[in-house]
């Protein structure tokens, strides 16, 4: 990658014209660019000479640029024969190194638009620095024409997509912080904006990890696609690791039922795998604190009289129900017996930052029966709003993944990926880029447990089902329970295309005073 990195270094040095401070830093910059990662670099260089400029020209430049849809056949047409095709490698690595810097624009638009008391929060700032950071280093790097360009545009590429994956965090947590405002906070509409930045998030996610995996021979693998996905073995996946959370936050966990025929789909197994997380982590809290509330009311009831009270009733399943549909759909339906969604507060749960953390959480604390760190840092988490132990979203962690599995350094994982290097075998489950291992590891490789609290879970995952044309769809009895249905569509048995959209038209609306 060090030819890549002197050679974006040059171009911009170029651009900075005869300041002798600016010359001094991006030489220094130059200068230690093998010390450390492109991306880093290309940071520490825009960061220095202050090169961000909120009126710059070129953000708006790329953003008027035709985006180059993104469709299901380019995918499978690539993967299925850039294995044997070299030439296959480097159209991908050129599409890619041409779109996110399209992409990355718009976004940067859309942050320039937000209103002043958003755009000036810390952490929107902070997503805002990290777009244009990107944004700069990936438009300068010189059109990829050999195979080892390639593996170090993956690097960077690789590095680029972990420094983005704390964003999530970032935008949850600015917005929960404008919205708290007493005054304008009531005032903000900004789920139109959500869903544009988080779409957006997805395709250069999709576009990005697909390029990275194209080239790896794994069995029943095109790019991160995985052609024969196991929905039992999603399912049964996501169950364990939501377990494990609700054991860790409460200390107890209703069981998970699951029915219907084994089916397999062509998928992507991480958006599967966080969706039915989502959905299991949501349903058993519910059912979790309903008990808890009903023992809480048994127990006021027989203050008089403790004989009558008894040990508390076992807590009711949750019921998954694989089923197949018609037109290659398949629908998930995840029900509980948690106490349903009051009729006040159905439509809020879809709009980004919303949570019932506060609402109902005075008994799960003080009855939480674990002394486990992942229990105290949830109560920090819903004291402070955000904690460290926040899971982020997809992304984060797999070159610690990948480099675990390989016995090396977070480099020889994204050049093993970039190689088609890796482990082919030991099931869906240990190939890189599949499953909430990802979900649940911080950058540091540790645990990131929390049960509830950002408020993007539903909106989010519902975001994930129609990115393919599938949907989410909620159906409640107060008083009783929810019934979930996520239906997907079969990735080999429909024409699909990206929804792309167009920057500056979803302006952020305000309601009057």
């Amino acid at each position: 990658m060090h030819k890549i990195a002197q050679r974006i270094v040059g171009g911009l040095s170029s651009s900075l014209g005869d300041s002798s401070a600016a010359a001094g830093a991006w030489w220094c910059a130059g200068r230690s660019v093998s010390s450390g990662s492109a991306a880093r670099q290309a940071e520490f260089q825009l960061n220095t000479v202050r090169a961000e400029s909120f009126y710059d020209s070129t953000v708006e430049k790329y953003a008027a640029q035709d985006v180059e849809v993104l469709s299901l056949r380019q995918m499978l047409s690539f993967g299925r024969n850039a294995w044997n095709d070299p030439d296959k490698v480097l159209k991908s690595a050129r599409y890619v190194q041409r779109e996110l810097p399209k992409r990355l624009a718009r976004r940067l638009l859309d942050l320039q638009l937000l209103p002043y008391i958003v755009v000036t929060n810390p952490h929107i700032k902070k997503v805002y620095n990290q777009y244009y950071v990107s944004f700069e280093t990936l438009r300068r790097v010189p059109t990829i024409r050999t195979l080892e360009e390639n593996q170090d545009f993956c690097q960077l590429l690789r590095e680029h997509l972990d420094s983005h994956a704390p964003m999530l965090d970032s935008l949850a947590t600015g917005l929960r912080e404008c919205k708290s405002k007493e005054l304008v906070g009531s005032c903000l509409h900004m789920d139109s904006f959500f869903d544009s930045m988080l779409r957006s998030r997805i395709s250069r996610r999709v576009i990005a990890e697909q390029h990275l995996h194209i080239n790896n021979k794994r069995p029943a693998f095109i790019g991160i696609i995985c052609t024969d996905l196991d929905v039992h073995d999603s399912i049964d996946f996501a169950v364990q690791k939501t377990k494990q959370v609700c054991m860790e936050t409460y200390g107890t966990a209703p069981d998970v039922l699951v029915s219907g025929p084994h089916v397999t789909i062509p998928y992507i197994p991480a958006h599967l795998d966080y969706m039915v997380y989502e959905l299991l982590k949501n349903a058993m809290r519910a059912v979790v604190e309903q008990g808890r509330a009903q023992q809480a009311a048994r127990q006021a009831g027989a203050a008089g009289n403790p004989a009558y009270l008894g040990p508390p009733p076992k807590l009711p399943p949750v019921h998954v129900r694989v089923c197949p549909g018609v037109n290659g759909t398949l629908t998930l339906k995840v029900s509980d017996q948690g106490g349903g969604i009051a009729d006040d507060l159905i439509d809020k749960v879809w709009s980004y930052g919303f949570t019932t953390i506060g609402r109902n959480t005075q008994s799960a604390s003080s009855s939480t029966s674990t002394g486990s760190s992942s229990t105290s840092n949830n109560s920090a988490g819903k004291d402070s709003g955000m904690g460290p132990d926040v899971v982020e979203g997809l992304g984060s962690g797999m070159v610690q993944q990948v480099a675990a599995g390989a016995g090396g350094g977070a480099g020889s994982g994204a050049a093993a990926m970039s190689n088609g290097g890796g482990s082919s075998g030991g099931g869906r489950r240990q190939q890189p880029g599949g499953g909430l291992q990802v979900l649940m590891r911080g950058p540091g490789g540790h645990s990131r447990y929390q049960m509830a609290g950002l408020g993007f879970g539903l909106p989010l995952s519902r975001l994930y089902a129609r990115y393919f044309g599938g949907d989410l769809r909620l159906q409640t009895i107060p008083g009783y329970g929810v019934d979930a249905y996520l239906t997907l569509r079969r990735l080999e048995e429909h024409e699909w295309e990206e929804h792309v959209d167009a920057p500056t038209t979803l302006p952020i609306n305000m309601a009057p005073y």
